[in-house]
């Protein structure tokens, strides 16, 4: 809601008044409060109505005492009485002023002072006019120093910007910009399921051209072969991978070393073996065995060290992909020993069956676990991904989406999502939630490549 905060006019003591009138403060002239001194206030304006006022006056040249502070009431809790409050200290300060004095009757309005504005109470004055609080008969005055509470204001700041980034669940923390990971193909979805699932070279580099276009910055990869099954041929992945780089430069570009369909080191690795112009910024490295419900993805822990250890020799950084807390142990163990190191990318993925659920608090419980340094995406699987697509973007992580973890659209599994169409999704809700989408170079920078 936009207002402006400025000096009050020569026509503004009307306007000023109806703003007191529900805080019986608008008896003016009265015993308690001489005319108006319309030089010595600031008005909070919207659409030109005066929604709140706040006024002091000058008592000697190093002390000064405000005199009214209202905001109506249905502009109450917008940050309207903080805007005028810091005003009139500012140009008290700049006055000169060192001591202010502020009375104040209400326990809440009491507390505030105190609470925002380093007052501290000295002492008490006789009301001479109730103001609709009769059972309260006198005024409890309060000083601050301004010269300290501008010297610490900025380091105030700092100190409670850091906790909350640090300690708060907040829209308000420095999120980063979102990274969207998609998944374009993965090892299961075959064209009879969907006709959107790309399966060729040819397919895979315009789907994530599209998926590019639409605000994905990084794309996981799985090769297929002639008849549409998944393959470690390092010839076809670097026919996609440069004919991505070729459209669009600087996509990152991330390829599978999935156990869950070969078990040998040499054809899980060969992918990061391929020549620079075609070697993948990234490769997936998942950090555990698992069962899927047709077979197992089996994942030794001999097995992650080697490819963990051919990424590192390779320059090719690691795709963390974590389906349980124990898979974040073996990560420590693998940055303890140097195999990972520096800024590390994980995808959190829920919602298999036999292994973390794609709960909130599954959810939270891996990013809790996560070492320092760390960046994360969230990733649901099947029905789950767009609950945590979403408790993702609003935890301040990032998310992994595509047609690897579900062909679907949506809940009732009635409509057959395309990549695009699944990217263009949390792109809108992003935005809801006012979180821009990552640059390409931006995205480089968060994820470490």
């Amino acid at each position: 809601m936009n207002y402006t905060i400025e000096p009050a006019g020569p026509g503004d003591r009307d306007g000023i008044l109806r703003v007191m009138r529900p805080f019986n403060m608008h008896h003016v002239p009265s015993v308690e409060m001489e005319e108006l001194d319309l030089s010595r206030f600031f008005v909070a304006r919207m659409r030109g109505e005066i929604v709140g006022a706040a006024g002091y006056k000058l008592l000697s040249p190093g002390h000064a005492k405000t005199t009214l502070l209202g905001v109506l009431p249905e502009f109450s809790g917008l940050g309207v009485g903080k805007d005028l409050q810091h005003k009139r200290m500012e140009a008290m300060h700049q006055a000169g002023v060192k001591t202010l004095t502020t009375n104040a009757d209400r326990p809440d309005t009491i507390l505030w002072y105190k609470k925002h504005y380093g007052y501290r109470q000295v002492g008490t004055l006789k009301k001479l006019c109730p103001f609709g609080l009769e059972n309260v008969d006198h005024w409890t005055t309060l000083q601050t120093d301004l010269d300290e509470y501008f010297a610490g204001l900025e380091e105030r700041e700092r100190r409670k910007r850091d906790y909350m980034a640090q300690n708060d669940a907040h829209p308000l923390a420095p999120y980063p910009p979102l990274v969207i990971n998609v998944c374009l193909t993965g090892m299961i979805p075959t064209r009879a399921q969907t006709p959107h699932v790309p399966l060729s070279p040819d397919e895979i580099i315009a789907d994530a051209i599209q998926a590019f276009d639409a605000g994905a910055r990084l794309v996981h990869l799985h090769a297929r072969d002639a008849d549409g099954l998944p393959t470690p041929d390092p010839a076809l992945y670097d026919k996609i991978i440069r004919g991505i780089r070729r459209e669009r430069p600087g996509l990152i570009c991330c390829a599978t070393t999935s156990g869950r369909n070969w078990s040998d080191f040499e054809r899980r690795s060969a992918v990061l073996y391929l020549d620079p112009p075609a070697r993948p910024d990234m490769a997936s490295l998942t950090l555990g065995s698992m069962n899927f419900l047709t077979n197992a993805s089996t994942n030794t822990i001999e097995m992650v060290e080697r490819l963990a250890m051919a990424m590192k020799e390779q320059n090719v950084k690691p795709e963390l992909e974590v389906f349980d807390l124990g898979m974040l142990n073996l990560a420590r163990y693998l940055e303890r020993n140097g195999i990972i190191q520096g800024r590390k990318y994980f995808n959190l993925l829920l919602g298999n069956l036999n292994t973390a659920p794609a709960t909130i608090g599954g959810l939270s419980a891996l990013v809790a676990a996560l070492p320092e340094n760390s960046v994360w995406a969230g990733a649901g699987l099947g029905q789950f991904q767009l609950p945590i697509n979403v408790a993702a973007i609003t935890a301040g992580g990032h998310v992994r989406v595509g047609l690897e973890d579900s062909i679907y659209y949506d809940y009732a599994r009635t409509s057959l999502a395309t990549n695009r169409q699944l990217i263009e999704r949390l792109v809108r809700i992003a935005e809801e939630l006012q979180r821009p989408i990552a640059t390409i170079q931006e995205a480089r920078n968060i994820v470490g490549v």
